[in-house]
């Protein structure tokens, strides 16, 4: 697997989950705006109260993609003998990104695990190098490639 191919791909995917929480966003305003005071001042109020807490909600979610978009513009392509921050690591159980907490990413050309340097794992690999063994759970991997 290529860092490349994979940051690539991670950017597509966050690009499309940045516009959908844009165009959510987008209805929430429209939403509120639109919503015209009734009778029941209580009750437009409490609703208007929701919709401003959807959309801070929402504008929080466009922050974490917009920062995890600035990582990926960051990352070396440059091979270390060190795992850290921007480092795609191959053990002999699963792959992992350093750095940006995407979660699963599923690939054709398997599963990449996106993962914080905070994370357990993330901080058990940060710092390891190619042969190390990790111990997590119970369960014991060799790091076999960083890229």
């Amino acid at each position: 697997m290529q860092k490349k191919a994979l940051i690539q791909e991670l950017r597509l995917r966050l690009n499309a989950k940045l516009n959908q929480l844009q165009e959510t966003k987008a209805n929430l305003i429209e939403s509120r705006d639109s919503d015209t005071k009734s009778s029941a001042g209580d009750k437009y109020e409490t609703g208007v109260e929701m919709i401003q807490q959807e959309l801070e909600r929402t504008q929080g979610q466009i922050d974490q993609v917009e920062r995890q978009k600035d990582f990926l513009n960051r990352i070396s392509m440059t091979p270390n003998t060190i795992i850290g921050e921007g480092s795609l690591v191959i053990t002999d159980k699963a792959k992992y990104l350093i750095g940006i907490p995407y979660g699963e990413l599923k690939l054709e050309t398997g599963n990449v695990y996106c993962i914080s340097s905070a994370s357990p794992i993330g901080e058990l690999l940060t710092g390891a190098q190619k042969d190390d063994v990790i111990s997590f759970r119970e369960q014991k991997f060799t790091v076999t490639e960083i890229h």
